[in-house]
């Protein structure tokens, strides 16, 4: 059998670099496919293959898919990168074989935000008081509270889009949702800590276990890490996690993501069910999760092997300067005015020499693409 030739999208996905050097690790061919022909991973010796935007047309993109996996130059998988990947291949192609990612019932829990927060409920993980927007419900969510779309995705008039969180400080604010953005999830705001759990669920259950704690955001309003250091998943959050994921069926790679509190309570908040932004972190500690879901689909008997991952930081160069930057406008909003972090402390922080290794996106044998991909990052957030 000749080397197995996997497309990854979408290009411009965080996690994009460090998949593609996991992939080729494995003996992969790469390719990916994207909205623009020349994304940064072209930088990478990537083929590209465009397609139209799903947020532009989704009929069309969804034939663009359908065409890339009828080809001459077929992948034998496809490995949808993020929410869009994932549900633009699951709509074009569903179940077929080579669909490496989510498909039918499992692309949809790992798209509704409300069906994940209802299982998690019921396998005991701790859930915040949550109230979702269109169903009757008697919970009464304090304020001030965050409504966050329910939907990861969703279609509009053939625009496939994202709708953004809504803060919420009283009733009046809440009344104002838009009903035609569907349902939104309502949550208290909790001040805390962010952590991620990983693994790859199997038919045997759970393997390969990893976790991390955010050291710095990019954005201390909300967003991905800009730093983040490993820990050791707690057993009995993992007992819980896993009954979750057997509950809704799910197999192959995953990332949940919590919120623990000044009284160590550890809240979840979705789960992420495709490739996620820091995957540099638990790759540089051996847990090569992208080829493992190949190596699930090609084998319904692989288990990944016993990883003993050693401690360290990884930090993304890009989103650590822009760390400093969002640090320096200050807090929009009198609750995050109590947690804004020092701009001396991230100053020092963000400035900590470290090795090349330590970054994302940093490979031996593409030593110049950590710089390409550091100035992408300023130039799109800073645009």
């Amino acid at each position: 059998m000749g080397q197995l030739h996997i497309c990854i999208g979408f290009a411009e996905a965080l996690p994009a670099p460090e998949v593609v050097f996991d992939l080729r690790n494995a003996g992969y061919r790469v390719s990916a496919f994207a909205r623009t022909a020349r994304p940064t991973l072209i930088h990478l010796g990537v083929s590209i293959t465009q397609i139209p935007a799903p947020e532009t047309d989704v009929q069309a993109a969804t034939a663009a898919i359908q065409t890339l996996m009828q080809g001459h130059d077929a992948p034998d998988y496809i490995l949808p990168l993020d929410d869009t990947g994932l549900w633009l291949v699951d709509r074009a192609i569903g179940d077929d074989p080579r669909n490496a990612g989510a498909s039918g019932a499992q692309a949809t829990a790992a798209l509704d935000k409300a069906q994940q927060t209802r299982a998690a409920q019921v396998a005991g993980l701790d859930v915040p008081p949550t109230q979702i927007t269109g169903e009757p419900d008697d919970t009464q969510v304090p304020y001030p509270a965050i409504a966050r779309p329910a939907l990861a995705v969703r279609v509009t008039d053939n625009h496939l889009g994202k709708d953004d969180p809504v803060y919420l400080v009283s009733d009046t604010d809440a009344g104002q949702l838009d009903p035609s953005n569907g349902p939104y999830l309502i949550q208290p705001l909790i001040t805390g800590t962010g952590e991620g759990v990983f693994g790859i669920m199997t038919d045997q259950g759970v393997a390969a276990w990893s976790g991390h704690r955010r050291l710095r955001m990019m954005n201390p309003h909300g967003s991905g890490a800009s730093a983040c250091q490993s820990i050791t998943p707690d057993p009995a959050l993992c007992a819980k996690i896993e009954t979750f994921l057997d509950d809704i069926g799910w197999r192959g790679p995953f990332m949940i993501e919590l919120l623990r509190d000044a009284d160590g309570t550890c809240w979840f908040m979705e789960l992420n069910g495709r490739q996620w932004g820091s995957l540099a972190l638990a790759r540089r500690q051996g847990f090569a999760y992208p080829a493992w879901a190949i190596a699930q689909k090609t084998n319904a008997d692989f288990t990944p092997p016993a990883i003993t991952g050693a401690p360290r930081i990884q930090r993304h160069l890009g989103r650590e300067l822009l760390h400093l930057l969002f640090v320096l406008r200050g807090p929009k909003s009198n609750f995050h005015k109590a947690s804004w972090p020092s701009f001396w402390a991230s100053l020092r922080g963000v400035f900590t020499p470290a090795p090349l290794s330590s970054f994302y996106n940093y490979d031996p044998k593409h030593r110049g693409y950590l710089i390409r991909d550091t100035l992408a990052t300023l130039k799109k957030v800073l645009r």
